[in-house]
Formats: structure tokens, C-alpha cells, sequence
């Protein structure tokens, strides 16, 4: 393939570094838009069913491949890691300060120098735009682990701590950003894969990804046509919003896979708390559980929540018979009583309705926002998070109220 005139001399050297090892590399081009990431585009039109992209297995970092490195056997020596991702990102550390003498330099030249539509590096105004999601408080925890593992990684493995923690924060996020998960020979393992991780999720897809085992490649292969000058697209999966911004710094508008985070437990006061307690198997008597709502109702999915709701709302008489049973929620997955089930309504509603308190704005008022206000892209994915998860506590509380029986969002 040719070099593109938007592509720089470091696309051009990346390009030649995969042709040489024999990548194929069809009817596309890298683009780089002012402001954002890199991607793919077409260069002329694709039919369903061509092979874009084909990555030979030299040049797909696994880590297999960064245990048999220099700082893949520290790692295993002393660091006793559980988590394949400090690997790649250990290794892109290693192979940055080798420098031009790194095999891999053409691809560290190509990672994002930095990543500021990711929560993790959100200034204090656009922390507070999350108020009410769960998203703020996980980007804490996430600040938290990644600190503490580059602790442990300074403190266990010798010379680590020759690396800065901006630049392990780096590292991290050039590997959680864009690690896929290949099978080979019936194990999953985490890798990284030029090129093909600069084809960017999106609805529509059209561009999906494959390990080809045989062959001993990744291959990206259109499934429906792309015209020439439009970008590819790939699927990360279906995740939702909160998933993709917590991971990946991003958020789909109309994201058909959204849910949002319920917390439920006890009522206050309740004089039956320390047997409830025990049936649902909590630490504390104020102990809550974390349901997730889906956008997509599903009812195998909710029966746990309504169990759990069943039991933390019995009353004396359907206590009685819950004690009895060998698994008091196993048991409460079907309706104890009529009144037991208006209480499940009731408490499930207002559940829903506590939490669209939390948050300091209105759904209509995030709605106007987005229609009438010039926003920042990292605004405009918090208020795109926050307002998906308002439609969907709101659909759900205005069924519980009303009686419908299985809840199911409109």
C-alpha cells in the first residue's frame, strides 16, 4: 500500500515495518483528525466480504512473547502478577527506553502520546459533571489500583522504579485501550495488534477482526461496504456507556447496550433486619447489593434483583416460610403474596427514584444541554452517560408505579 498524502513520515515508516514482514494491507489508510485519534479509513470502495487487513503473528505482542523478554522474567520472578495487561504495559516501558534499537519502535510511535477523553486524567470540572453515576467513585478505585500496582511493580521488581509513574500511567492506557483477546490452542491470552487497533468502535460495524489460528494471523474482513473516503468500523463488544468511557474514554449516543447501577437492601428500621440479614447472606445489616438495569429487559436477568427484593420486604408471615426453605432466594424467585409483591414495586420504584436524586440536573435540563449548548467532547460523553442512565431509572421506576408486572422498559 502507498503512503496516503496525510500520512507522516512516522505512518509511512510504521506501514513499511508491517509490509516487510509481510502484513496485507488493502484499500485503506490511516487518517489522523485534528483533535482525536487516528483511524481507518477507505481509500476506495470496499465490497462485503474483502480482506482489509491481514497481521502476521511477528508482529502481534502477546504475552507469551513479553514473558520470554528481559522484563517479562522479572515480572514473573518477583512481581507474582494475576493481571496479563501489566505485562504489555511493562514491556512497551522496556521497549521505549531501548529506543531506535527496539524492534517495536514503528508501533510505540504510533500509540496516542496521551489520553484526555479518559476519565482517569478529567480535570475537576469534568469530574463533577458524573455527580450521581457510579462512574466518579470507580475512577477513584481505578486511580487507586493503578497507583498501588506501580507500587508493588517499584518495590518487587528490581530497576522498575527507573520508570516515572506518569509513564506507567501511559503504558496502562496504550494497553487497556487497545488489548484484544486472541485463542490459541484453546487458551485466551491478551496481545496487542498494529494497525488493527486503530480501527475505531463504532455503530454501524463493518469491519470485524479475527484470529486466524491456520494461518497464524489477525485478519480484518468487511462484512458490509464501506464507500471510498468513509472510516471503518469495529465492535469492542457490547458494552455499556459507562463500560466504554470507564475503559476506552468514549460513550455511544443511543448506546442500544446501556444500563445502568441500582443499589438496594435492608429498609431502615426494619424489626426483621437481622433475619433478613442473614437469608440474604449480607455483611452488615446496612449492606447493599449492585443490580444492574438493563436498556434490554430481560427477565432471567432481573429474578435475582426480585428475590432479593422479595426478601427485603417479607413481613412476618413470609419470613416464616422462607426460613424454612434450603435457599431463602432461590425460594423468592417467584411471589411470595400479593402484598409482598406491591412492597417489591414500591421499594424497587422508589430505589429508582433515590437515585435519579443524586444526580444535581434534570434529564430535560441534560437534554437541553446537549441540543442547545457548545459543548467539550469530554462534556458531552458525561452528559450523554448521566442522561442515558436518567431515561433508563426513570422507565423503570414509571413501570414499577404503574404495576406492570415485569417492568419491562419502553
Amino acid at each position: 500500500m502507498g503512503t496516503h498524502p496525510e500520512e507522516d513520515a512516522g505512518v509511512s515508516r510504521f506501514l513499511r515495518w508491517l509490509e516487510q514482514s509481510g502484513a496485507r494491507i488493502s484499500k485503506i489508510h490511516i487518517v489522523t483528525p485534528e483533535g482525536a485519534e487516528r483511524g481507518v479509513r477507505a481509500l476506495a470502495d470496499i465490497a462485503p466480504g474483502e480482506t482489509l487487513l491481514r497481521i502476521p503473528r511477528s508482529h502481534v505482542l502477546t504475552v507469551e512473547d513479553v514473558r520470554a523478554s528481559e522484563i517479562g522474567r522479572l515480572l514473573d520472578d518477583h512481581a507474582q502478577l494475576d493481571e496479563e495487561r501489566t505485562y504489555l504495559s511493562a514491556f512497551l516501558l522496556q521497549e521505549r527506553e531501548r529506543g531506535e534499537d527496539s524492534f517495536w519502535k514503528p508501533f510505540l510511535d504510533m500509540l496516542p502520546t496521551a489520553f484526555p477523553s479518559h476519565p482517569f486524567f478529567f480535570e475537576e470540572h469534568e469530574l463533577a459533571l458524573l455527580q450521581g453515576s457510579f462512574l466518579a467513585g470507580m475512577v477513584g478505585i481505578q486511580q487507586r489500583l493503578v497507583a498501588e500496582r506501580y507500587v508493588h511493580l517499584s518495590q518487587h521488581v528490581p530497576g522498575f522504579n527507573r520508570f516515572t509513574f506518569d509513564a506507567f500511567v501511559w503504558a496502562h492506557f496504550a494497553v487497556v485501550t487497545r488489548t484484544f483477546t486472541m485463542t490459541r490452542s484453546g487458551s485466551h491470552g491478551s496481545c496487542l495488534v498494529p494497525l488493527v487497533d486503530m480501527i475505531n468502535d463504532g455503530r454501524p460495524w463493518d469491519s470485524p477482526w479475527a484470529w486466524l489460528e491456520e494461518e497464524q494471523c489477525f485478519q480484518v474482513k468487511s462484512v458490509d461496504a464501506v464507500a471510498a473516503g468513509q472510516e471503518l468500523h469495529t465492535t469492542y463488544g457490547n458494552k455499556s456507556n459507562l463500560s466504554l468511557l470507564l475503559q476506552y474514554g468514549y460513550v455511544h449516543e443511543d448506546n442500544a447496550h446501556d444500563e445502568v447501577l441500582l443499589l438496594l437492601g435492608i429498609p431502615p428500621g426494619d424489626p426483621f433486619t437481622a433475619k433478613k440479614q442473614r437469608l440474604l447472606g449480607l455483611s452488615t445489616p446496612d449492606e447493599q447489593r449492585s443490580f444492574k438495569l438493563s436498556r434490554t429487559y430481560d427477565a432471567e436477568v432481573m429474578e435475582p434483583l426480585f428475590a432479593f427484593l422479595r426478601v427485603a420486604q417479607a413481613e412476618a408471615e413470609e419470613l416464616a416460610v422462607l426460613e424454612t426453605a434450603p435457599d431463602a432466594l432461590a425460594h423468592a424467585r417467584a411471589p411470595l403474596s400479593q402484598r409482598n409483591e406491591e412492597r417489591l414495586r414500591t421499594a424497587f420504584a422508589t430505589g429508582c427514584e433515590r437515585r435519579l436524586a443524586g444526580y444535581p440536573t434534570s434529564l430535560e435540563e441534560d437534554e437541553r444541554l446537549l441540543r442547545e449548548e457548545t459543548l467539550s467532547p469530554n462534556a458531552r460523553n458525561c452528559i450523554l452517560l448521566r442522561s442515558g442512565e436518567k431515561k433508563l431509572l426513570h422507565s423503570y421506576a414509571v413501570r414499577a408505579r404503574t404495576g406492570f408486572p415485569s417492568f419491562a422498559p419502553g
